[in-house]
């Protein structure tokens, strides 16, 4: 009796091994796959980085009507980063005076920028504004000189401009 029992345990895990490999065997379909496409059109860009600003320089005498970042002592140009992925056209507003002593009156305004490629933007009061096509793609610092010219002497005290750089994706 005993190995009857014994042998309808085995029979009955041999059919259960059976019914799992035949299941299993049943389950099993063909392979198939499919191509996911992905695509877009990329747009070209450009990018600023922190700028650093601009030191006017020292007047040189007590008759001179100008100040600038390019010239006297302790001037420095401001500079910028830009990077553009492609072609790009750079342009640059009108100095603006953000703070200087009272009764000074600007006569002239000149603004430059020179890209490490050798171009150069120029502006001044009169609006003519030659913009500056840069060839991408491109990563290189700019440098923006500045001139104001007064009616009268410079005066003492703080002196504080601004000017806008625009780069315009082509």
């Amino acid at each position: 009796m005993h190995n009857q029992l014994r042998n309808s345990l085995v029979i009955s895990a041999l059919a259960i091994c059976g019914v799992v490999a035949g299941n299993s065997g049943a389950i099993a379909a063909p392979v198939d796959s499919a191509d996911i496409p992905f695509n877009g059109t990329m747009t070209n860009m450009c990018a600023f980085g922190t700028p650093t600003a601009g030191t006017l320089g020292d007047i040189t005498s007590p008759t001179q009507d100008y100040l600038e970042s390019y010239s006297g002592t302790g001037a420095t140009d401001a500079s910028i980063n830009l990077s553009c992925n492609g072609d790009a056209q750079l342009a640059i507003t009108d100095i603006q005076e953000v703070s200087v002593p009272s009764g000074m009156t600007s006569s002239a305004k000149y603004i430059s920028v020179w890209d490490s490629n050798g171009g150069w933007t120029y502006f001044d009061t009169t609006g003519w504004n030659i913009p500056s096509l840069i060839t991408g793609p491109s990563n290189q610092n700019l440098n923006v000189q500045m001139r104001v010219s007064y009616t009268t002497a410079v005066k003492p005290g703080s002196y504080q401009y601004t000017t806008k750089l625009t780069a315009t994706p082509q």
